[in-house]
């Protein structure tokens, strides 16, 4: 009697731990915004990485940013000679305190300018994974580094 109900209860916790850790993979899956892939420390003046479909709230500040979608990505792969370097450019929307939402094009072209967003200047700094030439890239395996200063 006892043996079976240990076996039970060994069952019992086995199914809460497999359920527990599909619910945790099933909002990065579909790309819930408050998942665990959320970077926590994202400030003001430090660069941060933001996940594709994920987004953001710098701490201390009303500023949100969520990582939209990569708009181009024509960087020369990384098993390949090219004449041009090429550049890549991701769509991210911005918001301060819940309003204001506006979308912005950051690019890596030539250490391109910030953009200006309310009090603040958006640099896209990095993007990953490099490409390469037998590999295509999946748009959620995309990861932005990111810097956000003010003005």
């Amino acid at each position: 009697m006892n043996y079976t109900f240990s076996v039970f209860r060994s069952g019992l916790i086995a199914f809460g731990v497999v359920a527990l850790l599909l619910l945790g993979s099933r909002s990065v899956a579909d790309g819930n915004p408050r998942s665990l892939s959320s970077p926590a420390a994202a400030r003001v003046g430090r660069e941060f990485k933001l996940k594709a479909r994920h987004e953001v709230t710098l701490k201390g500040e009303g500023l949100r940013i969520r990582f939209a979608e990569v708009k181009e990505d024509s960087r020369c792969p990384a098993d390949v000679k090219c004449v041009w370097a090429g550049t890549a450019k991701v769509r991210v929307e911005v918001s301060y305190r819940g309003r204001g939402r506006k979308s912005l094009t950051l690019s890596l072209l030539n250490n391109s300018a910030p953009v200006d967003y309310r009090n603040y200047k958006i640099s896209l700094v990095g993007l990953s994974p490099y490409p390469r030439s037998d590999k295509k890239i999946a748009p959620r395996d995309y990861e932005a580094t990111l810097l956000v200063n003010r003005n």
